[in-house]
């Protein structure tokens, strides 16, 4: 299974957040730090909400979008910076921690397990075609899921003919391509191959 990663890269701490995933692995989470304000819920019925929100809490999650993800505009919008970011590729097999997330009109009831309940969300939030690692077991923050394949690079207004024009008024892209060569640099040491990503219009 091939799972993806978006990541902006228009700073030096982003940089190091790259690299860091690379050499240590992906950072996980529990749900209250994710960006949905409707993350993990669900319709009561005659479930025990306090027991169910502390079971939430015991576990990390990362999230990832499936194959289909890195034609979407949208992920690169929102997730790598406009486009002046990258996107991991990694290559997961069997792991049974994965889990899709599935999108629904209304908040879901009567779910059976805390994991599908931290594995449904909004249909508006359909278009990041969302995988999910769970775990109860991290120690650390960072863990390493599956292996890195590819790095992907965002490749914005760069096969406009006034590109150049562009790049000197944008300083953002600027910072962008001065960083993306460092980070090139480092895959090269790393061994793990890359590709300037376009889109398919």
């Amino acid at each position: 299974m091939k799972l993806f990663k978006f990541r902006p890269l228009g700073t030096c701490k982003q940089l190091e957040r790259i690299e860091d995933i690379i050499e240590n692995g992906f950072f996980c989470c529990n749900f209250l730090k994710f960006n949905d304000m409707n993350e993990g819920v669900f319709k009561i019925t005659c479930k025990n909400s306090d027991d169910i929100f502390s079971q939430k809490q015991e576990y990390k999650i990362c999230s990832f979008s499936g194959k289909d993800s890195l034609q979407n505009q949208l992920m690169w919008g929102h997730y790598a910076n406009a486009g002046m970011g990258v996107v991991i590729e990694i290559d997961v097999d069997n792991c049974s921690k994965i889990k899709q997330v599935e999108y629904a009109t209304t908040f879901p009831n009567d779910l059976d397990s805390v994991e599908e309940i931290l594995t449904h969300k909004s249909k508006d939030w359909e278009y990041e075609k969302e995988f999910r690692y769970l775990s109860k077991d991290s120690i650390s923050d960072n863990v390493r899921i599956g292996k890195i394949t590819k790095t992907y690079f965002g490749t914005p207004y760069e096969k406009l003919g006034n590109f150049s024009k562009i790049k000197e008024n944008h300083e953002n892209l600027k910072k962008y391509h001065k960083l993306r060569y460092n980070l090139k640099n480092y895959l090269d040491e790393m061994k793990i191959d890359y590709e300037d990503f376009e889109f398919n219009f």
